[in-house]
């Protein structure tokens, strides 16, 4: 009775090495998934950061005018991720003030498990799209608002949209530009927020820019009633910011100041309907004693500042905002005005 027994015995010993087999097959297809399918994912995510940094970084390139932005490109790429290789970076412009630029890049991935199961070293790629346009909203606004209509010079350089310097008389050429005419002059302070604290506010915003967006838009107004690109302010002199004026003045920046179309004085503060921006240089100013003697002057540049993109650009006087619109191939919805 015993020899069945044996027999039987030898017998699952032949299956089980097949099936050990298959098992150990089953285990180095597993490794490769896990290990190096994960290492791809890996590569993956560690090129899109760099895909989306060379995208932006040429944008700025072309927004500032230089004709560099394939080969800063590929610096911030190489800089953000060293084994990636730029496939091709290309613009397109919808207009003569915005456009989009698109980065491809590709990283090899290298395999351990997989070539035994019949596979080999692949290719994972990441592309980004970065636009450029007039703002929708802007940041680091400074606080002083300047009247679009009652400076011809001032319109003269928001209209070129080129490098000019230009001299701001506080006297408006027209008595009723802006608005009503109880608003004195061609500039104010602007409230932002709204905040309780406003002298306190007005001083660090003229230091460092208000942090938040600021929207506006460029259709006329008449009224401020529900209007929600008009905001809080004060006309006449500029009090208590002459030091600070002086500073950003002596730090040769150049910053964003918010204009205006439409101004009303209801009795409380003045309410500002803001039109547009420009980026500014100030040079040299008098805001307050006689108002015949007040004068701001700036040297006016086209350029990059950061914000919401993209707005119609009527008051924008060349000045752009740049953003990641797409992270796939040709899928620019996101980007397209």
């Amino acid at each position: 009775m015993s020899l069945p027994n044996r027999r039987r015995v030898s017998d699952d010993s032949g299956i089980s090495m097949p099936l050990v087999a298959m098992a150990m097959t089953m285990m180095m297809g597993m490794s490769a998934l896990v290990i190096d399918l994960g290492n791809g994912w890996r590569t993956r995510r560690a090129i899109i950061p760099a895909t989306d940094a060379a995208a932006l970084a040429a944008a700025q390139d072309y927004v500032n005018g230089a004709d560099g932005w394939g080969a800063i490109a590929a610096t911030y790429l190489s800089g953000n991720e060293g084994a990636a290789t730029l496939d091709s970076c290309s613009k397109h412009s919808y207009s003569t003030d915005r456009g989009r630029v698109t980065v491809t890049a590709s990283h090899n991935v290298q395999t351990w498990f997989a070539p035994v199961v019949g596979l080999g070293d692949y290719t994972v790629s990441s592309t980004s799209t970065a636009t450029w346009g007039p703002p929708l909203a802007a940041t680091g606004l400074r606080p002083i608002g300047l009247c679009l209509d009652g400076s011809a010079v001032l319109q003269a350089a928001i209209a070129a949209a080129t490098s000019s310097t230009i001299t701001v008389a506080y006297d408006k050429d027209q008595p009723d530009a802006c608005g009503s005419g109880d608003i004195p002059g061609n500039w104010g302070t602007i409230d932002f927020d709204g905040g309780a604290n406003s002298n306190s506010d007005t001083k660090d915003w003229v230091a460092n820019g208000y942090p938040d967006n600021v929207f506006f838009d460029n259709h006329a107004v008449t009224s401020c009633v529900s209007e929600p690109h008009c905001y809080e302010g004060d006309t006449g002199a500029i009090a208590g910011l002459q030091s600070d004026l002086n500073a950003l003045k002596n730090s040769g920046a150049f910053f964003t100041l918010p204009v205006f179309d439409y101004a009303e004085n209801p009795g409380g503060n003045a309410r500002f309907h803001l039109a547009g921006v420009v980026r500014v240089q100030l040079v040299d100013f008098q805001v307050n004693g006689a108002e015949a003697n007040r004068f701001f002057t700036f040297n006016i540049e086209p350029g990059l500042t950061s914000g919401v993109c993209c707005g119609g650009g009527g008051g924008a006087a060349g000045v752009k905002v740049i953003a990641l619109c797409g992270v796939d191939p040709n899928q620019f919805a996101a980007c397209d005005p």
